[in-house]
């Protein structure tokens, strides 16, 4: 086991990336980058974190920060409770740590946004601490290298996880170094799909590979299919200014703004349908724009947006506001894409 280490860190020493988040110790620009990367692919990342870091540099001008500011900066990353959580998390660490990074699992468990990994990530990467991480790369990491073969996304599963990945931190020299090379190696080598056993530094001792399991490995609870929803996002505008909400607590994209939106009551609407629902807001002309699909939190958004100019405000809570500004303003993806497609 103590081989495994020391060849998965020396393998890390001679192939890591050159990222912005690798050039640094500092625990505030870790906890960004580990927050923005879950879920988030390393290429999407980086000018990202680049232009969060340059707007918020340290733990005071995010705390300081608009909430808005920080979700226009976040607009198009997805997952936005993070950024809210980051933003939550500056607070709560310049009222309790006003003048040190806290170093110990149980004091970042306590800020807001901050769960085990992350934790495990700032205190072994920035500080150097034998803490664990365990996220979606380490998981089938172990998973194929102890050819773990119950469902991993159980809590058999997560226990053996974290002591396994408890256990190999310990033996590390630089848990900087291991517990970043356990996760490199799950990006790069020990992918999802085609992983490259030919190029991985500890194949010998992969059980997996003994097993001829690679490809069966990691197994999951079979997820229920997405939700499906269909609905008109209202693009209404008048003397070239556009009729925008901030979504409220409890919506999607809280806090973002955009179009006003109805979910349709059947998987199709007829041309007959639409006609109707329009023409409660009287326009003087009307048109259908091309449809969209987009994914949020379990479920699949099929997006019918209508442009509507009308000569008076629609009875919907909201405000007019010319188009140069709403691109701006925090908005979701989707509602991006439709400006930039569209207008």
């Amino acid at each position: 086991m103590l081989q495994t280490v020391e060849s998965l860190s020396r393998w890390f020493l001679k192939i890591q990336r050159n990222l912005p988040w690798r050039m640094t110790s500092d625990p505030y620009k870790i906890w960004i980058s580990e927050v923005m990367l879950q879920q988030t692919q390393v290429t999407t990342v980086i000018p990202y974190y680049e232009r969060f870091i340059r707007a918020f540099p340290d733990i005071k001008s995010l705390a300081l920060a608009e909430e808005e500011s920080v979700l226009q900066l976040w607009a198009g990353l997805g997952y936005y409770s993070r950024a809210r959580n980051l933003h939550r998390g500056a607070q709560t660490l310049m009222k309790r740590f006003p003048f040190q990074f806290p170093q110990t699992r149980r004091e970042l468990l306590e800020i807001p946004g901050i769960g085990p990994y992350t934790a495990g990530a700032i205190l072994s990467i920035a500080f150097d601490l034998k803490e664990p991480l365990v996220d979606g790369n380490v998981e089938r990491v172990l998973s194929r290298y102890f050819a773990f073969k119950h469902p991993i996304d159980s809590s058999h599963a997560k226990n053996f996880f974290w002591q396994k990945a408890q256990e190999w931190v310990l033996m590390s020299r630089s848990p900087r170094v291991f517990n970043q090379a356990l996760m490199e190696l799950g990006s790069l080598i020990c992918t999802k799909s085609h992983p490259k056993c030919s190029l991985c530094p500890i194949q010998d001792s992969c059980e997996a590979l003994k097993q001829n399991l690679t490809n069966d490995l990691p197994k999951k609870t079979k997820k229920p299919k997405p939700k499906e929803i269909h609905q008109i996002k209202f693009i209404f505008e008048k003397s070239g200014k556009f009729w925008i909400k901030k979504n409220t607590e409890g919506e999607w994209w809280s806090g973002l703004w955009d179009f006003p939106s109805i979910e349709l009551p059947a998987t199709t609407s007829s041309p007959q349908q639409i006609a109707k629902l329009i023409e409660q807001y009287t326009p003087t002309s009307w048109k259908e724009l091309p449809h969209q699909k987009h994914t949020v939190t379990h479920h699949r958004l099929f997006v019918v947006p209508i442009h509507i100019k009308v000569t008076r405000a629609p009875s919907i809570e909201g405000q007019w506001t010319p188009l140069h500004q709403i691109k701006e303003l925090p908005v979701s993806a989707l509602v991006k894409r439709i400006i930039n497609h569209n207008f």
